[in-house]
């Protein structure tokens, strides 16, 4: 699978353009979710009276007795109201939901409130950012896997080529490492890194410099800012029968 260049380009030129207009989605929900919780905005907006009482939603959104599907309907409202006193009830309400349930819908409500706010506030153009592994204090998630060739267990000394190489890289970068684990053949990363910063050349680059040292890595990676791979999922994908074996995960923006 392929990278979307195009897109990753149009998100590098947003993040220049738009930089103090960007808003990153930082919770990890599953890019199902996130469909799901527009389309039913969406749906739910456009059949709805042009008046809605904001202060009566701020009640009823904090009544223990009501349903989740009615906290679902009654947060997607107030996320669409430009006010402030809406956005701080939903920032209220996810700092701890009483339906716990409702995190990741609170989290999308709460994004889609600041980004509407600002916009009425300020009246230029809101960017909004996500992605299933969500991100934080301006950069994206990424996951990623580095597999030895031939699935050959790693040597110690190979082994610490692959962590020197990658953490200059990363210190030189400005990326965050959230989360390393060593396999006896793959290494896997959580990173945080700037938009701007092709995270799959970075990868793919320092994978080349490591291979100075003996050809010992595969040279393609597996990239991905959708979800965290399982164990399973990994090792199925590095089989010698596996669908993907060796080959470059897309990267989805």
């Amino acid at each position: 699978m392929r990278r979307k260049d195009g897109v990753f380009n149009k998100l590098v030129n947003l993040t220049k353009e738009h930089k103090n207009h960007l808003h990153i989605l930082e919770e990890t929900i599953p890019v199902s979710e996130q469909f799901e919780y527009f389309n039913f905005s969406k749906k739910l907006r456009e059949n709805e009276t042009p008046y809605i009482d904001r202060n009566y939603l701020i009640s009823l959104l904090f009544t223990p007795e009501l349903s989740i599907e009615e906290k679902r309907k009654y947060l997607s409202l107030l996320a669409g109201i430009a006010d402030v006193a809406a956005y701080r009830a939903i920032e209220t309400y996810h700092s701890s939901p009483l339906e716990p349930e409702l995190a990741n819908w609170s989290a999308m409500a709460l994004v889609e409130s600041r980004i509407l706010l600002n916009t009425d506030l300020t009246g230029e153009q809101q960017i909004f950012v996500s992605t299933g592994l969500g991100g934080h204090s301006g950069k994206l998630r990424y996951f990623f896997v580095v597999a030895s060739k031939g699935n050959r267990p790693f040597t110690s000394l190979q082994s610490e080529i692959i962590e020197r190489e990658f953490r200059f890289q990363f210190n030189l970068t400005g990326i965050e490492i959230e989360k390393e684990e060593k396999e006896a053949y793959y290494f896997t990363y959580l990173v945080l890194a700037d938009l701007a910063i092709d995270i799959k050349e970075l990868v793919d680059a320092t994978i080349r410099e490591c291979n100075e040292y003996g050809h010992f890595i595969h040279p393609e990676s597996m990239i991905t800012n959708t979800k965290i791979l399982s164990k399973e999922d990994i090792e199925k994908h590095l089989a010698p029968n596996g669908s993907t074996s060796g080959s470059a995960q897309s990267i989805e923006i």
